[in-house]
């Protein structure tokens, strides 16, 4: 598992999806879970090409999940993704007010 490999721990990840003008507002809890959402949501599959598919997606949800609060990505479908806030299972989220 690429995200949790030393702990196990669980971290809470807030994300804003911005698309054209359209921004919604995500949050997980694991990294299982935003996998998902990338691979349903974030990416397109071309083709036949389901290896390549799943490995971009899994690599844009790693992508996702190590970027810090405040930073943001674009991803080839043309999201501009944000970190809203991040925080271990338990703790106050970094990134709120």
């Amino acid at each position: 598992n690429i995200h949790n490999k030393k702990t196990g721990e669980k971290k809470m990840i807030r994300i804003n999806i911005k698309t054209g003008n359209l921004i919604k507002v995500k949050s997980f809890t694991t990294f299982d879970s935003l996998i998902d959402f990338a691979r349903l949501e974030l990416s397109m599959l071309i083709g036949n090409d389901l290896p390549t598919f799943i490995n971009e997606a899994d690599a844009l949800a790693s992508k996702i999940w190590n970027t810090n609060v405040g930073q943001s990505i674009k991803t080839d479908m043309g999201h501009i993704i944000s970190i809203a806030g991040k925080s271990r299972a338990g703790n106050v989220m970094l990134g709120d007010k």
